[in-house]
């Protein structure tokens, strides 16, 4: 018994990982071709589109890793780094089966101000050197017999945001940026310190909320590792890393080693940190003379609502974007004088949420997908008529990532980032999208947030360079550039020209706030925040602007003073613990003078990449239904750069003494997705139907081939998600089966399947159990063509359809399940669902239930009210933490014709399966519910979900009852349902 804790820890991360590292982001477009560069340390691969853009890269790199290997001494490696530079993301990840770095290089529009080349080099390759530190004694000597899959695994005990925090930490500390220094990145921690007198304890920090707004593992996981490293030795993190490597069968080294160094647990870092920064911030506070300003938008009650880039769109109507736990991010039209709120529009994907007004218009843009490439995204303009809410798309399949509409709402003014990494600012139709003018700046600096002055014809724009952010105006008439904010290390997020006077928000003073610079750059504070302003616009003499609160932002006002008294600012940055330490420089030795070499990067080379293997076999999808289903024998994994092949092999040695091989490929470099698998050496099933027959001459070893040849779609763009899947298969078996009619045996097996499948969903919000809006068709089709005396076909079909609820995050399931099966000597498992309440559910007092009802033709109608219950943020030690208390009523009903019904009873203590025939149409009816709860066990950051489903077939009577869990993890589950998969006539 005292070891069942232990066991479910190795459980739970065994088929976490074992599930969540084996995964791609999806593909490039197979035209495209690929570059590489190989330097000491990095194979730097691009798409030949990204041109010299990569070189760049790669000499980020090597400065990168120069400045980085004095704080993590490790050995020599060589690690494969990918761009995909036809994205629309800036970001980047670290994978370790196989290991390699993927980059998203396209320049953010809510920079900091930080070269983005710099900021993805030093925070990615710090992931790589955490990861390379744990490659020592026990994991090093297990990577010999398990490859790169066992570090990846290691790296599981290591938290979220001694990671994360680590990287925003490096990038901080070595460069004179980094999201360290910036007050947006730090807002959300200090507001929740300040207004509501702590930050959320240890277990919520790591777990989350579906009550309250919680700031990630980014944020609190940097303070807690900037404050380790100015109050400790700066070497207990090696230790950590080097003990977890060393021993990960400690199940928690890393609260070991924190102990024994420095006396502290997670834990104890976390409230010490924070202990420490509420004095720091409260002493800030009371310094910073902070002001309240005017809110406009109706009052929040205790949710955490946020509004974002609020406009003038009237002399009393406010359009913002309105962002809550409850909903999905819209539009929403606010009246300030009646206090009255309407929401206008669900928009598609916003990064950032940035709304620009003009004449009666609104336009911004939204991410749109390729259907078929994950790694194909386009950045495309929408504009609305404000009058009848009709929205349309501007511009296709561009990369326009941020847009601005001209106060008379005819121009539109783009900034676009190329495939190559150019950069344009570019003048639009407002009607037709016709691109009139673009220009490109000197350096080819990345642009963001361009906006008008109020004459039309200058646009300002936030430009970054090597030294930071800077204001460029582009004056329209004489098309020239000029200067008026040089590029520097404050964090610059809106700007506003009228005349000569420059409106901006800037960090100058510790807390982002509006400025306003005179023709003789003369700068005057113009707000006090108290957390920090954002998304600024100004109509006549009064700024709109975003202030940020424990409960979001709030729409807030200010009157432009018609005096500016010349008050000195004053800079305040004591409340950044990375201003604690000395700004490390990059060492003497410079890169600079590398000379890099691109060459051709040739797929058909690359196509395997052995990463991974184990000593003994194992079924991926198998172990996470049972962690003991291993075998002796072998398997190697294999995943290429590109994530286009993925396959696995294995020899397996049976209990009962056989030799079986498996293989699987799956080719994804084209547009249909093709996968094959055999497996050869399983036991010959042999079936009689109970006759009296010889046994088969000669048994062969049994084989199974199975073949899909798919087209896997996804449409993204708007507020809803659309998925079709296109699937054809073949299935080939050589079990024996007895035919009586010619006394011989059927030798080989081949089912067809295909399959169509749609669905259509809006975005979720936080605290939706499913859509609000959703629609799902699956119909499948199976044959045995070449047997189609013997076996028969099956014909099966689902619709699903969800509406809103009653109340918010509410919600109904409607389910339409038919299936019509013509056996000849054969029937399968029925592919639709059953009535609840029979099928696996149990009552108390009988042993007696059902295994398995297998019905020829069966229609099945279902209808489910599911609800939140309470969200009691609920946790016992750091055993447990609830985070979702939820219920589903529901009422079913199956008919069913020509039924086989498989029933589970005891037989003198035996437990057998009574098989019977009913050769007439049933009703199966249930009425129910199930009560479930979300909870995360031991912080390990899988959420899982268990509980009861009681379901009752008349009223008055025992419930039957089943228990329920499932576990989380990047949207899939582990938990899968066993059952029947054929049965003989």
């Amino acid at each position: 018994m005292k070891y069942r804790p232990l066991v479910l820890v190795i459980y739970l991360l065994f088929t976490g990982i074992a599930s969540a590292q084996y995964y791609n982001t999806g593909q490039d477009p197979a035209s495209l071709r690929w570059m590489q560069i190989v330097t000491d340390r990095f194979t730097v691969i691009y798409p030949k589109t990204y041109g010299d853009a990569g070189i760049d890269f790669a000499r980020s790199l090597d400065k990168a890793w120069s400045q980085l290997s004095e704080i993590y001494p490790v050995n020599k490696f060589r690690i494969p780094v990918i761009i995909h530079n036809h994205t629309i993301k800036s970001s980047g990840y670290v994978a370790w089966s196989p290991n390699r770095m993927e980059i998203y290089p396209t320049p953010e529009q809510n920079s900091i101000p930080l070269d983005a080349n710099t900021q993805l080099a030093i925070h990615e390759l710090t992931h790589v050197m955490q990861m390379e530190s744990l490659k020592k004694g026990f994991t090093k000597a297990m990577s010999v017999l398990s490859g790169q899959q066992f570090t990846g695994m290691v790296s599981a005990l290591l938290p979220l945001w001694y990671l994360e925090g680590d990287a925003v930490f490096t990038e901080s500390v070595l460069t004179g940026s980094g999201r360290g220094r910036t007050p947006s990145f730090q807002k959300h921690l200090k507001a929740l310190m300040l207004e509501k007198g702590n930050v959320f304890s240890y277990d919520k920090s790591v777990n989350g909320s579906f009550r309250d707004h919680v700031p990630d593992h980014y944020h609190y996981g940097y303070q807690m590792m900037a404050w380790s490293y100015y109050g400790y030795d700066k070497q207990i993190w090696r230790k950590a890393l080097n003990l977890t490597g060393n021993a990960p069968f400690l199940i928690n080294p890393v609260n070991i080693s924190l102990r024994k160094s420095a006396s502290l647990t997670k834990k104890r870092l976390f409230d010490e940190t924070f202990d420490s920064l509420k004095t720091i911030w409260t002493k800030d506070d009371a310094r910073s003379a902070s002001l309240n300003y005017t809110v406009l938008n109706p009052d929040k009650g205790k949710e955490f609502i946020s509004y974002h880039s609020p406009v003038r769109a009237g002399k009393d109507t406010i359009i913002a974007v309105k962002t809550s736990l409850s909903e999905p991010a819209s539009f929403v039209m606010i009246r300030p004088s009646d206090n009255s709120e309407k929401r206008i529009h669900f928009p598609g994907y916003i990064n950032p949420y940035f709304i620009s007004c003009g004449n009666g218009k609104l336009v911004w843009v939204e991410t749109h997908s390729d259907p078929r490439w994950a790694n194909r995204e386009w950045s495309e303009i929408m504009l609305m008529d404000i009058s009848t809410n009709r929205v349309r798309r501007l511009t296709k399949k561009t990369r326009y990532i941020s847009a601005s509409l001209s106060p008379d709402g005819t121009l539109v003014a783009a900034v676009e980032n190329k495939p190559g990494n150019v950069n344009t600012l570019n003048i639009l139709d407002a009607y037709s999208g016709e691109k009139l003018h673009s220009t490109g700046t000197l350096g080819n600096t990345p642009l963001q947030r361009p906006q008008w002055d109020d004459t039309g014809r200058n646009i300002t724009v936030i430009n970054m360079d090597e030294k930071g952010e800077g204001i460029l105006r582009f004056n329209l008439e004489n098309k020239s550039w000029q200067t008026l904010v040089e590029t520097g290390t404050d964090d610059i997020q809106s700007s506003f020209l009228r005349n000569d006077s420059l409106f901006y928000i800037s960090s100058l003073n510790g807390t982002d706030n509006i400025y306003l610079r005179k023709a003789d750059n003369s700068v005057t504070q113009l707000t006090r925040s108290r957390f920090g302003a954002s998304d600024l616009s100004i109509n006549g003499s009064v700024m709109l602007f975003a202030d940020y609160t424990s409960s979001g932002n709030n729409i807030s006002s200010a009157v432009i003073p018609r005096e500016l008294a010349a008050e000195p600012i004053v800079h305040s940055h004591d409340s950044y613990l990375i201003n604690r330490f000395d700004a490390q420089t990059p060492p003497a030795e410079s890169i600079s003078g590398n000379v890099y070499h691109p060459s051709p990067y040739r797929k058909w080379k690359k196509l395997f990449r052995f990463h991974s293997w184990m000593p003994f076999y194992t079924d991926i999808t198998k172990i996470q239904e049972d962690p003991f289903s291993v075998t002796p024998g072998f398997t190697l994994i294999t995943q290429n750069n590109l994530s286009t092949l993925i396959s696995t092999f294995g020899y397996e040695y049976t209990a009962d003494q056989r030799h079986k091989l498996h293989s699987n490929i799956k080719w994804m470099g084209w547009y249909p997705v093709i996968e094959t698998g055999i497996e050869y050496g399983n036991p010959v099933s042999v079936e009689k139907f109970g006759r009296d027959a010889a046994d088969p001459d000669i048994l062969s070893n049994g084989y199974s081939w199975e073949n899909k040849i798919s087209l896997p779609l996804v449409f993204r763009g708007g507020s809803f998600t659309r998925q079709l899947y296109l699937s054809a298969s073949s299935s080939i078996k050589n079990d024996y089966i007895y035919l009586r009619e010619t006394n011989s045996y059927d030798k080989l097996q081949n089912q067809l399947t295909g399959r169509v499948y749609f669905s259509n969903y809006r975005r979720y919000a936080i605290r939706d159990i499913y859509p609000s809006y959703a629609q799902t068709i699956d119909l499948n089709y199976s044959a045995y063509p070449f047997d189609k005396g013997i076996y028969g076909d099956i014909l099966s079909g689902k619709l699903s359809l969800y509406f809103p609820g009653l109340l918010k995050n509410h919600g109904f399931r409607l389910r339409l399940e038919a299936e019509q099966q013509n056996p000849e000597k054969f029937v399968l498992r029925n592919r639709i669902g059953f009535a609840r309440g029979y099928i696996g559910a149990r009552k108390p007092d009988i042993d007696e239930w059902y295994e398995n009802i297998v019905s020829m033709q069966l229609l099945t109608a279902s209808v489910d009210y599911y609800m939140p219950i309470a969200y009691p943020d609920f946790r016992l030690g750091g055993i447990l933490y609830m985070t979702r208390i939820r219920s589903d009523f529901f009422y079913d009903q199956s008919v069913g014709s020509d039924s086989y019904t498989f029933v589970s009873v005891l037989d003198e203590g035996r437990r057998i399966i009574r098989n019977e025939y009913h050769n007439y149409r049933e009703k199966f009816e249930s009425f129910g519910i199930q009560l479930m709860t979300d909870f995360y066990l031991f912080r390990i950051p899988f959420m899982m979900s268990s509980g009861v489903e009681a379901s009752w077939r008349d009223i008055g009577e025992t419930p039957y009852l089943k228990m329920l869990f499932s576990i989380d993890i990047f949207g899939m589950n582990i938990g899968k349902g066993k059952g029947i998969a054929g049965h003989w006539l």
